[in-house]
């Protein structure tokens, strides 16, 4: 590739550092917004949920879409929409708005990640392609572990609304900096037509990949109950400020990105069905100190477990998929799990928030414990079933 494509990375990696830092503003503040604004985690798990609804059913098409009308065009909305959802929250405090603003947060995160994975693909040289990922998903990963402390301190000091707004005007300058530099890598003869139904009739699942499909759906459904309540649930019960949240934030996904290389590195030696084991196994952990007692210095071990967990997830579940798919298709089926993960999970935020405030907030962790408990379980039974193999082990591609 030129060099003309080549500053493209360079591009990515401010643009994403910028998107990073109003994604982090958003969900480490959001869930305590509304709660201090009155609203029950009921609410927020109603939210969570509509949000979720409307995504899920677009997932498949983001990729033809991004073939057909080029890479930039959907970066660039993704970026938008993100930038929008933050002015909105700090414009607004009813309900339908915030809905709004849950779903094009949600929206920027599922569209922007296949156009700026095709993008970088293509401005680089196969043998680059390797460094340039890490160059454009790097700051991200900072952010999302440095941009929560300080963006509790800037709600408890200038306020929840101006520093969502803040965040969607830093937002929108990385946007309108893509928009300005950036080149489009797709020429007009190369892009695709729209084809809406090989898109739905492509998410036929795999029958030998159906212990994934099934896996990774409980694990999702698991999570979905709780994860996106965390930050309220400690603001709710501990009483902690915006700025003590950040900093528990910070800490556990600092955990998550400083163990992250080691955690992919040892899952390429001891393979992913292990790595499955260990983190579904930390979310047990997690998820069971979170529901057993409610002493405020538990919180750093269930976060710790979560960072780590997380770290593991990433490298196991790209690994099950790549291993196990030839590489023509590995984007087009982690589209389909992904897809199927989203919408069976659709009403798990809402059931978390629906038990938390009407039964009891130890029993929605400790409901996602059961279900964890049978994705660990069900996970060793495939590793113990399986002897380790070659196919296994071999590092990603």
């Amino acid at each position: 590739m030129s060099h003309r494509y080549f500053r493209n990375v360079y591009i990515l990696s401010l643009y994403t550092a910028l998107v990073g830092i109003g994604y982090a503003i958003f969900l480490t503040l959001f869930p305590v917004y509304l709660l201090s604004l009155g609203y029950s985690m009921e609410d927020l798990g109603a939210i969570n949920t509509l949000a979720n609804l409307f995504v899920a059913f677009i997932i498949p098409f983001l990729g033809t879409l991004a073939d057909h009308y080029g890479r930039k065009p959907l970066v660039t909305l993704a970026g938008l929409a993100m930038a929008t959802s933050l002015l909105i929250v700090g414009y607004t405090k009813t309900l339908p708005l915030l809905i709004v603003a849950y779903t094009l947060m949600n929206f920027s995160f599922m569209a922007e990640q296949p156009a700026r994975g095709a993008m970088t693909a293509e401005s680089v040289t196969e043998k680059q392609m390797g460094g340039a990922f890490g160059l454009t998903i790097t700051p991200f990963f900072i952010a999302r572990a440095i941009i929560p402390s300080l963006s509790g301190l800037m709600a408890d000091n200038l306020g929840f609304n101006l520093t969502f707004i803040l965040g969607g005007i830093l937002t929108l300058v990385g946007v309108l900096f893509f928009f300005v530099l950036s080149v489009e890598t797709l020429e007009k003869e190369m892009r695709k037509k729209t084809s809406w139904k090989k898109a739905i009739k492509a998410l036929k699942p795999r029958k030998d990949l159906t212990w994934l499909y099934i896996a990774t759906i409980l694990d999702n459904f698991a999570w979905g109950m709780w994860f996106s309540l965390l930050n309220a649930y400690i603001y709710d019960v501990h009483g902690l400020s915006a700025t003590d949240i950040g900093f528990l934030n910070t800490f556990m996904f600092s955990v998550t990105f400083l163990s992250q290389y080691l955690a992919g590195r040892w899952i390429d030696k001891k393979g992913y069905l292990l790595g499955f084991v260990i983190t579904e196994f930390l979310g047990v952990i997690a998820t069971t100190l979170l529901g057993t007692t409610r002493h405020i210095t538990f919180l750093f071990p269930s976060l710790l477990c979560i960072g780590l967990s997380i770290a593991l997830w990433i490298p196991s579940f790209n690994n099950a998929i790549s291993l196990n798919t030839k590489k023509e298709q590995r984007a087009r089926e982690y589209s389909k799990i992904n897809t199927y993960r989203s919408i069976i999970s659709i009403p798990a935020p809402y059931i978390g928030g629906y038990i938390y405030d009407h039964i009891s907030p130890q029993t929605t962790f400790l409901t996602s414990t059961t279900l964890l408990i049978l994705t660990t379980t069900f996970f060793y039974y495939k590793l113990k079933q399986e002897k380790p193999t070659h196919k296994q082990t071999i590092k990603l591609l």
